[in-house]
């Protein structure tokens, strides 16, 4: 087997043996011989190659490596490297020993090398079974809801109704028209049900009852025109099923009608309609077959670095301590859609943490149906690392999802998640530091970007994080949630915008300290309920109004004026003393000064306050804060490069500019001759209208946003002139027609006007 001697170990023995006479060269050799077998047995630093070409019979060189990686990890001792030859290995690994401390067992590519441990299958062998409907054998099974299709790499839809588009956290659903019935059975009214009675019976129905706090499925028992009927356990009594609760219906073969989905029946069949219409034969197709990539039950010191992971994840137990997972990226790491409540999904998803001292690093995770990363045990931790597209089932798991203490969270991008971004509940120690936080709660309402409940923190840590467009219905979405019954956390220099409440404290959340915040709800700037204890310094509350209740202390804080928009002069008052300030000399960053969370001053522009009573605006309105800039990467385009004209455009996903500025939401700070350049924009035959979402005062009206091909100066498909919306955060959507729009073209917004034309949130092309 491979193995390395340390240099010059037997050399000076065999030095002597020249010199020697024909008895000691005897002994001698027989010195060297026992040296090399005592190297031999203790496998010193082995390295194992691994390779798609080569075989479990080879001695796992580089000339003669192995065919699995599950080979070398039967062999790997501490200390050793598996280096692992590009390609994809269908395969769960799961090592026969542990690492040791200063040792760890290491599975890495060789010489940076694109490696893939993938948990799903090739399916082949198709034939058309109608139109653009083809038909093949998949002859395993994981069960109702846990199947899943990828057609080159990306997963398919189930076939359902009503379709959507392949972007799993963004579903089009039903809403339903009214609601009947009691425990054992449930009657959803809709009249877009115009399907035959029994069309829909046996079906699979996913509903967010109620409140909408999490989905879950059910058992259509009965179907009509207009109706279906079906049973699900009751979850509380503010999820009763209600009309306009969303849903959609699966499990049914009549609803493969649309490109991109499939439908396996009982026997085995695999049907799939593709996105182009043609044969599965032309592209990869496969089916998930197994849950884990490495399973590290048992398991510690271990570190996988640069292994990239496809429909599978990386499970560890409670033994499994000092893990590191660094560098990769992970897809389609989890999949369930059958759960008949959304607060018992299932345990084994995402990347799951045990055990004590280990760590996700540098990575990129997502997507997943359930969690993103699991954080249980003590000392574990997620730094540097991208997380998005979770929870796209609808349950009460999030992007990172801890249970254990002492966990650390920092560095960290999280968007895209059907519930919280960052969920904690009866873990105690936890430090949330520096993450950015976006784009949560589409699916569900009532949690938060962060969000905690029941649990006694011990001085937990939320600081310095950036959480922005955290909107939902019913109770609403709160950039930072501690709910009901939480105590002794340290909430600090967080920036919260677009938020339904930026920050919420249910009763009865007691004895936490809130310091040098800015926080700009919709609703809410501050819902906070029976506070005892609670102290708030240096915040600022911005747009909705701010709450306070139980006996609180209060120092230095700002609170909602009567206006959110840009006027910058002001009047601020001290208790019964009013403080006219003038004009703000420039505006709100951080809404703090110095880095300790509970400093006694205040910094307003370039104007310092001390310690003191609360200010208030009294007359005037309040610039809103400056976010730092934006530095999420725009999203991904599709694998073909492009981006459809008629999908919804995300202003702040431009790829080069001039003069633009986002603060996370808004495209804005635009000025004459400014511009932004949206790359690969497929306009197939052609497009006849531009809409575009933005908000502006109306005094600012009457500014250009032409729509130029190719670059700033290109041909002007058309103009549109901006109509005032109301105010610079109240949104509208306006739009002009265009034409001469065909085929791929890189668009550029320019805009002409003087000062302020708009803040643009998305746009689109119809």
């Amino acid at each position: 087997m491979p193995q390395r001697f340390v240099p010059g170990a037997v050399l000076g023995l065999l030095i002597r043996l020249a010199g020697e006479s024909r008895g000691a060269k005897e002994v001698v050799a027989r010195a060297v011989a026992s040296t090399v077998e005592s190297l031999e047995s203790r496998v010193l630093l082995s390295t194992y190659f691994v390779s798609t070409g080569g075989s479990d019979t080879h001695a796992g060189s580089i000339a003669s490596p192995f065919r699995t990686i599950q080979r070398a990890a039967n062999l790997a001792n501490p200390g050793d490297t598996i280096l692992i030859r590009g390609g994809t290995y269908r395969e769960t690994v799961t090592p026969a020993r542990s690492g040791s401390s200063g040792a760890p067992i290491v599975f890495k590519p060789y010489n940076g090398e694109k490696v893939v441990v993938s948990g799903a299958d090739p399916v082949g062998d198709w034939s058309r079974y109608s139109g653009s409907i083809y038909k093949a054998t998949q002859s395993w099974t994981l069960g109702d809801g846990a199947n899943q299709i990828f057609v080159d790499g990306q997963m398919m839809n189930e076939a359902r109704w009503p379709n959507t588009s392949l972007d799993i956290s963004h579903q089009s659903k039903m809403s339903a028209d009214s609601v009947s019935g009691g425990s054992s059975a449930t009657n959803v009214y809709d009249s877009a049900l115009t399907q035959a009675t029994g069309y829909w019976t046996g079906a699979t129905v996913h509903i967010a009852p109620g409140q909408g706090w999490v989905v879950q499925t059910g058992k259509v028992s009965s179907s009509a025109p207009g109706r279906i009927t079906y049973s699900a356990p009751r979850m509380s009594s503010w999820e009763n099923p209600t009309g306009g609760d969303p849903y959609y219906l699966t499990g049914k073969f009549k609803a493969l009608d649309a490109p991109t989905e499939w439908y396996r029946d009982p026997s085995g069949a695999l049907y799939l309609w593709t996105a182009r219409s043609d044969s599965p034969s032309s592209h990869v197709v496969e089916a998930k077959h197994r849950q884990f990539a490495f399973n590290l039950n048992g398991k510690s010191n271990i570190t996988i670095d640069g292994v990239g992971i496809f429909a599978a994840n990386i499970t560890t137990n409670s033994s499994s301590n000092n893990v590191v997972i660094n560098h990769i990226t992970a897809k389609y790491l989890s999949h369930y859609t059958w759960f008949p409540s959304g607060w018992s999904q299932p345990g084994n998803t995402g990347i799951i943490l045990n055990g004590s001292n280990s760590a996700v690093l540098n990575s990129n995770l997502g997507p997943s149906s359930g969690d993103g990363v699991f954080l249980g045990g003590t000392n574990n931790r997620v730094e540097n690392t991208v997380i998005h597209d979770v929870d796209y089932a609808g349950t009460d798991t999030a992007p990172i999802r801890v249970l254990g203490r002492n966990a650390t969270m920092r560095n960290n991008t999280i968007y895209n998640a059907a519930r919280s971004g960052i969920k904690f509940s009866h873990a105690t120690g936890v430090h949330i530091l520096s993450n950015t936080i976006h784009d949560v709660m589409l699916q569900t309402t009532d949690g938060g970007g962060v969000y905690t409940y029941g649990t006694n923190g011990s001085g937990s840590e939320i600081a310095y994080n950036r959480i922005y467009n955290v909107q939902a219905g019913g109770f609403g979405a709160s950039g930072i949630f501690i709910d009901n019954n939480c105590s002794s956390y340290l909430i600090h220099h967080n920036v919260v915008s677009n938020a339904t409440n930026a920050l919420k404290l249910n009763p009865s959340s007691y004895n936490n300290r809130v310091y040098n915040n800015t926080l700009a709800g919709t609703k809410f700037s501050l819902d906070g309920r029976s506070m005892n204890g609670t102290i708030f310094k240096n915040n600022i509350f911005i747009g909705g109004k701010a709450n306070f209740s139980g006996t609180v202390i209060q120092q230095n804080n700002i609170l909602p004026g009567t206006s959110a928009g840009l006027t910058s002069s002001f009047t601020l008052t001290s208790g019964s003393t009013a403080i006219n300030r003038g004009t703000v000399v420039s505006p709100i960053t951080n809404g703090y000064v110095g880095s300790a969370p509970d400093i006694g001053a205040f910094e307003f522009g370039r104007t310092a306050f001390g310690s003191g009573a609360n200010l208030s605006v009294a007359s005037g309105t309040l610039p809103p804060p400056t976010p730092a800039p934006d530095t999420t990467p725009p999203p991904a385009p599709s694998p073909t490069g492009t981006r459809s004209a008629r999908s919804t455009i995300a202003a702040i996903s431009f790829s080069a500019g001039s003069g633009v500025r986002s603060d996370g939401y808004w495209l804005g700070y635009l000025n004459g001759g400014d511009w932004a350049k949206y790359s690969g924009i497929n306009f197939g035959a052609g497009v006849s209208r531009f809409v575009v979402r933005l908000a502006l005062a109306n005094s600012a009206a009457g500014g250009r946003i032409e729509i130029r091909v190719g670059s700033p100066t290109g041909r002007t498909a058309d103009t549109l002139t901006t109509k005032g919306t109301g105010g610079w955060t109240r949104e509208a959507t306006q739009s002009t027609g265009v034409t001469g729009l065909t085929g791929v073209q890189d668009i550029f917004l320019v805009f002409q006007g003087g000062d302020g034309i708009a803040n643009i949130r998305n746009f689109s092309f119809a």
